[in-house]
C-alpha cells in the first residue's frame, strides 16, 4: 500500500484491509510462506534467517510482477543475511530466557529483586521484537545490518503508538491461529508478515513524502 492509498484513513485500518486483500490474492503463496516459517523456525535458532526470508517472500509477491514468489530472490537474501538475521533473532529469545531464570526465582524464593528483574527483561525483550521487525523487512530489502538495526531504532521510537498497535494486531493473529489449531501453520506467520511488511513500508513513505513537503 502506498502513501497516497490511505487518502486520510486511519493508517491502520487501511493496512489491515490492504493486507486482507492482499493475502485473499495470494492465498496459496501466503501458506507456503507460513508453513515454510513454521518448519524453518523449529530449531529456534534459525528463526531470524526463516524470519527475512519470509519477509522477502512477502516483498516479491508486493512486486505484482504475477509471477508468485520469487524463490531465487528469497535464497539470495537468506544467504546474505543468514549470519546477522542468526544473530539479532537471538538476542530477545537470549533475554526471554534471563527473565524466565528470574521469574523461576521469584517463584520459588519471593525475592524482589528477581521479580523485577523478570519484568524488565520480559519488557526489554517486547521492545526489541518490536525494533526487530522494521529491522527485518530492511534486511530482508538489502540493507545493512547497521542501517537495518538503526532505522528500525528510529521507526519504532518515531511511531511508538503505531508499534504497539502493529504488535496487538499480531498478537491478535497469534492468538485466533491458535485456536483454530492447523492455522497457526497455515496462515499466522504468513499473514501477520504481510501485515508487518504493509505497515512498515506505507508508515515509512508516508513519513518520506511529509519530509519533502517540510522541505519545500
Amino acid at each position: 500500500m502506498t502513501a497516497a492509498e490511505f487518502d486520510g484513513r486511519d493508517p491502520l485500518h487501511a493496512t489491515i484491509q490492504s493486507t486482507g486483500r492482499f493475502v485473499w490474492a495470494n492465498l496459496v503463496s501466503v501458506v507456503l510462506i507460513s508453513v515454510g516459517w513454521f518448519f524453518a523456525s523449529l530449531p529456534v535458532v534459525t528463526v531470524g534467517p526463516a524470519t527475512v526470508g519470509a519477509y522477502r517472500a512477502v516483498l516479491s509477491l508486493r512486486e505484482d510482477d504475477g509471477d508468485g514468489i520469487d524463490g531465487d530472490a528469497v535464497w539470495t537474501t537468506v544467504r546474505e543475511q543468514f549470519v546477522h538475521a542468526t544473530l539479532i533473532g537471538l538476542v530477545p529469545l537470549a533475554i526471554l530466557a534471563i527473565a524466565a531464570t528470574y521469574g523461576v526465582t521469584y517463584l520459588t524464593t519471593g525475592t524482589l529483586v528477581s521479580g523485577l528483574l523478570a519484568l524488565v527483561g520480559v519488557y526489554t525483550a517486547a521492545y526489541i521484537c518490536l525494533v526487530w521487525v522494521p529491522t527485518f523487512v530492511g534486511l530482508a530489502e538489502g540493507e545493512t545490518v547497521a542501517d537495518a538495526v538503526t532505522a528500525g531504532y528510529r521507526w519504532t521510537a518515531r511511531h511508538a503508538v503505531g508499534a504497539v498497535a502493529l504488535a496487538v494486531v499480531t498478537v491478535v493473529l497469534f492468538v485466533v491461529s491458535s485456536l483454530l489449531t492447523v492455522a497457526l501453520a497455515l496462515l499466522f506467520a504468513g499473514v501477520a508478515f504481510a501485515f508487518h511488511v504493509e505497515f512498515v513500508t506505507a508508515v515509512s513513505e508516508i513519513d518520506r513524502l511529509d519530509g519533502q513537503t517540510v522541505e519545500t
